[in-house]
This record gives C-alpha cells, structure tokens and sequence, in this order.
C-alpha cells in the first residue's frame, strides 16, 4: 500500500508548504501590481505631458515680454518638470525616453504659428528677406535708408520699419540665413504670420534633424540612457521656446555643428568640414573653434579638412563679399555698443567706473574680445590630437571655448545659451543644462518695458551658475594646465 504521508516526512516546524490556490494566488496579486503601476505610470506620463503642453503655449501665445513675474512662473514651472524628467525620475524607460522626446518635438509644432513675443529679431529677418525678393542687396544699406529716400518695395513698409530693433544698422545675418528669409519673403511677400512660420518650419526641420543625430550618437548604450542626449534636448524649455519658438537660427548652427562632430568622431573629415562650413553660413561662432578643431585632428586631417572648408565657405560667402565692410561696420558697433546680461563684462565695467569715474564700456568689449581668441588659442595648443588618460573630449573642449567667449562678451541673450548647452550634452556635462534655467532671469531686463538690467537676479544667475561649474567642469581644470 503507498504512503500517503511520503510527500510530508520531510516537513518541519520551519518549512513553507504551498498550499493548495497560494500560487496561483500569488500570481494574480503579482499581475494586479503590476497592472496598477503600469496604469499609474500611464497616468503620470500623460497628465505631465498636458502639463507641458499647457506651460508652453501658455509662454508662446499668452506671456508677454514685459510680464516678467508671469514668464518667470511659467517657465521655472516648465524648467522644474524638466529637471524632474530629464534627472531625477526613476526607472525612466526606453518606452518613456521615445514618448517624451517625440513630445518635444510636438512641443516645437505647438509654437510654429506664434508671432515671437520675446525678441523682435524676426522682423529683421522679414526685411532682408523682402529686399532679396525685390532684387535689392540686404547688406547695401540700413533700413533707414530705405524709409528716407521712400523706397518701398512690396512688403518693405513704414509698419514693418517701426518693429525693427536695428534700423540704422547693417544686417550681419550670414548667407544661408538670408537664404531662408528670402524663401519666406517669396511664400509670403507682405503677410507676417506666413513669413514667420515659412522661417519657423525651417528651424523645426533643424531641430528634428538634431533630435536624430542626438539619438543615433547615443543609440549604442544600453535602456533608457540610450535615447538620454536627445531627451535633454528635446524637452528642454529653452530650446523649445527660443529656437522654434522665437525664432533664432542658433538651432540652425547647432544641427550643422553636431553632424560636423559626429562625421569626426567616425573620421569622415570631408564630410565634416562641409557641415562646418555650413554651421558658419549660419552663424560666425564655428570660426572661433577651428584652432581647436585643427590641433585635435592632426596635419594630415587639418590640410583636407582646412581646404574643403574654406571652398565651401568661399562659395557660400560668394554674394556677400563686396559688402563685407559693412557686415564688419556693425560688428564692431555690437561688440562696441550693446550691453545685456554679462558678466565678467559688468564686473571690469564696474571696476573701471570706479577707478576712472566714466563708463569704459566702449574700449572694454574690443580689449575682453582679445582676451577671448588668446585663450581660444591657448586651448587649442594644450589641445591633444590624440587625447591621453584624463585628457578633455572634443565637445568638451569646445564647450570651454565657448563658455570662456561668453563669459567675456558685452551681450548674453537667453538664446546664446543654447549653443552651450548643446555642446554640454554632447560631452556628459549637466551645468548648460542647469544655465538654460538661471539665463531667464535675464528677460527681468523687459519687466514692466523698463529696459533695465536687474544686476541683483544677473549677479544670482552667474553666481550659481559658477558653483555649478566649479563642482562639474572644474574637475577637467587640470586636463588642459597638465
């Protein structure tokens, strides 16, 4: 006869024993965990994406420039719920990572029909526009030419002159910026908001393309932090609302920069020097990182790239050369003239005033711009070809450039901090990330149309600013003095 207690004889006072239903009672409470926590994460992600979209037409359609105090709110908010995402939310997902940067760029399509509220470049770039449409030059004359000697070719009107922040300057918006607004002016010859979104459409498809490049340079990584780079740039309020949004052609810059650097780090320098080229057609700044560019790579790879590069920017600058003198005329006013949210600038200003008892602004900005391309060139020569041990990377290299630029400069628009900020994501560095925050405490200049810097928020701007690279980037301090 079998033993019916065989199965037992084993069983002492401390032994589990399954019982008959625990399993599969186990199990369903397993499932309805698990059903809840995905249904609650469902929840979050849906209810902080209305959030986002909420807080950014809010900025786009309803804040105006001079409501500092409402701005200021709407964007700490924004830049709060980024942080939380982007730093501090735990067990982000692959799934999360694509949702919330195919959110950014939905964030990008929400402000394409805004008229920008917070700088009135744009209209700047209406004009020229107009002028190559109707067969004049942008860069012959000012603006006020065109009002006193009442040449009014179709678009150009006494209206759209009166919106111009620049009127008795030179543009000094390169070629394949003019590209694009003589395209808007040619869609939309005398209507603004077509104008506006025709230039805006163009910087959106720069913004994706970026978002991409961003995405297949981190794509080797394991989970979450595989899509990471391009999640900190697409959700990031800054770049939403100063790219696409206000509509400044740094997110041009920035998408011919990165695909120049991601070429090089894959050794096609050909390649890389075309989308360099390129970047400089959209803004000057890439000329100031070619003495890093060319130590880093070597001489073989300086010759093919130096020649391509200066071909192509030959043939880009093609129509501009005659006018040159006039592009310098008003370079030299801005470095000169205009003052906004510095720094090191204000600081010198301050002390010469003191020293002297007048303002030595206008001999300060030339002297501080020396200073910046001495420094550039030190850093090019302390620049590796082939970086050792703690050696800096090419991105971060770059970002030191541009942070000691800026740092010197007279002028500091919000929109200035998205170069570096995309330069600090390219090398693992998180204090742009936190100074595309603090730089909107500098729209408080607008607050009330007073015009007038708040020196006491700027002084709390840069000053945790500096903590914030004192305890991240000086660590690397010792890689370029070493």
């Amino acid at each position: 006869m079998p033993n019916l207690f065989s199965n037992a004889q084993n069983v002492g006072p401390d032994t589990e024993v399954d019982l008959p239903g625990t399993r599969c009672c186990d199990d369903r409470r397993q499932d309805y965990l698990r059903a809840m926590f995905a249904a609650s994460e469902k929840f979050v992600r849906y209810a902080v994406s209305i959030a986002f979209a909420g807080l950014t037409a809010f900025l786009a359609y309803r804040v105006q420039r001079a409501d500092f105090v409402s701005f200021i709110t709407a964007y700490g908010s924004f830049f709060g719920l980024y942080i939380w995402l982007v730093f501090w939310k735990k067990n982000l997902s692959g799934g999360e990572t694509r949702w919330y940067t195919a959110l950014g760029i939905g964030l990008r399509i929400l402000v394409l029909f805004n008229i920008p509220n917070f700088s009135d470049d744009i209209y700047r770039f209406l004009w020229d526009g107009r002028l190559a449409v109707a067969g004049y030059h942008p860069f012959d004359h000012p603006p006020a030419y065109y009002i006193e000697n009442q040449i009014f070719p179709p678009g150009i009107t006494p209206e759209l002159f009166s919106k111009l922040n620049s009127q008795q300057y030179f543009t000094v918006y390169p070629p394949l910026c003019q590209v694009v607004f003589a395209l808007a002016a040619w869609f939309s010859p005398t209507g603004i908001r077509g104008g506006v979104v025709v230039i805006k459409l163009c910087l959106l498809a720069c913004e994706i393309a970026t978002i991409r490049q961003l995405a297949a340079g981190s794509s080797h990584r394991q989970g979450a932090s595989a899509g990471k780079d391009a999640l900190l740039y697409a959700m990031n309020p800054l770049l939403i609302l100063e790219i696409v949004g206000n509509g400044h052609f740094e997110g041009v810059m920035i998408f011919f920069m990165v695909t120049g650097l991601r070429a090089l780090d894959r050794g096609k320098t050909a390649r890389a020097a075309t989308w360099w080229a390129l970047a400089t057609a959209a803004k000057l700044l890439p000329l100031m990182f070619l003495p890093i560019l060319f130590r880093r790579m070597g001489w073989r790879k300086t010759r093919l790239f130096a020649g391509i590069f200066a071909g192509a920017l030959l043939l880009l600058f093609a129509p501009l050369w005659q006018v040159f003198p006039n592009i310098f005329a008003s370079l030299d006013l801005y470095f000169r003239q205009f003052q906004f949210n510095a720094s090191v600038y204000y600081l010198f200003r301050a002390i010469g005033f003191g020293l002297k008892g007048y303002d030595i602004g206008e001999g300060l900005g030339p002297f501080l711009g020396i200073l910046t391309i001495v420094g550039v060139l030190l850093l090019a020569w302390k620049t590796h070809s082939r970086p050792r041990g703690k050696g800096l990377k090419l991105a971060d290299t770059l970002l030191f450039a541009l942070m000691l630029q800026l740092g010197f400069s007279a002028t500091v628009h919000p929109w200035y901090a998205t170069v570096p900020l995309a330069l600090g994501i390219l090398a693992g560095r998180r204090f742009p990330v936190w100074w595309s925050g603090l730089i909107a405490l500098s729209y408080s200049h607008y607050a009330g149309g007073a015009f007038q810097e708040n020196y006491g928020l700027i002084a709390v701007e840069y000053g945790v600013l500096v903590w914030f690279i004192r305890s991240e980037f000086g660590k690397c301090v010792s890689c370029l003095t070493g």
